[in-house]
């Protein structure tokens, strides 16, 4: 690829790619108009209100998702990490504006990937195509299946009811009572829709009664 260079090794293993044979990287990120692009703290790759046929896939750094109210604002919707994708949905529909922004949370590098190509077949890459599109159809419904896991989230009324209801979440997809989650205090509380120094209370209240055993980011349920 002129112009730039991709971590084969990394794409590999990340969804979208999962399944791809390396040796057909090169021409299928040629064909789905690949571009790889820098980006700085709270730099906006989408922005909402626009309307997009690529999706992303974080090749370095991390970035988050975020919305904001009629008010003006700002709250944490959901957080991408080094080789995970982001924006399929919306560029698979390509006519329906982004109801959220999607934000470099660090200096980043992002891989763009025009969805549109892949409905339009060249032998040397059918093989690949096939198998991303497969790919995509699959991390769809698994985004659907955790924006349920967050409507759940949020049906209790209180904070200590939310963050359990979280972090329990949290437990079942690691297969751990202890595990890391992807969100600093003020974006957990934006994800929970939640007063930060009041979910900042009730950890610290979660962690005196001998509940939960918390560092940070790191969380262990007892």
């Amino acid at each position: 690829m002129a112009g730039f260079s991709i971590d084969y090794n990394l794409l590999s293993k990340t969804k979208a790619f999962a399944g791809v044979s390396e040796n057909d990287f090169e021409a299928l990120l040629a064909h789905l108009k690949a571009k790889v692009r820098s980006y700085q703290r709270e730099e906006t790759i989408f922005c909402a209100g626009q309307k997009s046929h690529q999706f992303g896939i974080v090749l370095q750094g991390s970035v988050h998702v975020e919305g904001s109210d009629a008010q003006g604002n700002i709250s944490v919707m959901g957080a991408f990490h080094a080789g995970e994708m982001f924006g399929e949905a919306y560029a698979v529909l390509g006519n329906v504006p982004l109801l959220t922004s999607v934000v470099a949370s660090e200096t980043s590098e992002v891989l763009l990937l025009d969805v549109r190509q892949l409905t339009t077949h060249v032998c040397a890459v059918c093989a690949g195509l096939d198998r991303l599109t497969t790919n995509l159809l699959q991390s769809v419904a698994e985004k659907n299946v955790m924006l349920s896991r967050r409507i759940q989230d949020a049906a209790p009324k209180s904070i200590r009811g939310k963050l359990l209801a979280y972090l329990n979440t949290r437990a079942q997809m690691e297969g751990s009572r202890e595990f890391d989650i992807p969100f600093n205090r003020q974006q957990l509380a934006d994800y929970l829709g939640v007063d930060r120094s009041a979910l900042s209370a009730v950890i610290s209240s979660l962690a005196r009664q001998g509940v939960i055993k918390v560092h940070r980011s790191h969380f262990e349920m007892l």
